[in-house]
């Protein structure tokens, strides 16, 4: 998947290697997002966007016992407003289905009003599957005060 922004810069989005670790953890830190568990669990499940080079966006699905955990979305705030998000989440909610998954939840503190568009509705934290509560998202990374949200594959949303 390739996005045109401008004349000459071009995005693709492509699976996370290993050694995309240092420049999704930077961009997660200078966005203000939370990095706790990311190295346990960064690897094919994540997708990066890609410029010149550069990674420039990140989204990953953490995995659960059958649920998926969206979580570091994040685009370089000098890449925001061209659809690059857009295309990370589509690109994730795919692997997710590809991978069996039947659920996929996510917890925001900032983008409880954007993630709607892709089928994900409002949800109560406690609802979430119980190995996905152990995780170090749910047990330590986000406030109690964010939002969590589900989409149900199995509805094909």
């Amino acid at each position: 998947m390739t996005a045109q922004l401008g004349e000459h810069t071009h995005v693709r989005i492509r699976r996370a290697e290993p050694a995309d670790f240092a420049a999704v953890s930077a961009l997660l830190l200078e966005a203000k997002l939370p990095i706790d568990g990311l190295d346990e669990q960064f690897g094919p499940a994540y997708a990066v966007a890609e410029s010149a080079g550069r990674v420039v966006g990140a989204q990953g699905i953490e995995q659960y016992d059958g649920a998926g955990l969206l979580r570091s979305a994040v685009v370089d705030f000098a890449f925001r407003g061209h659809g690059i998000g857009e295309d990370l989440t589509h690109n994730r909610l795919e692997w997710a289905r590809n991978a069996g998954l039947a659920e996929v939840w996510l917890l925001t503190t900032t983008a409880a009003e954007w993630f709607p568009r892709f089928g994900f509705a409002r949800a109560n934290r406690a609802d979430a599957p119980d190995a996905l509560q152990q995780s170090r998202e749910f047990r330590e990374a986000c406030p109690a005060s964010a939002v969590a949200m589900r989409l149900d594959l199995a509805q094909g949303v």
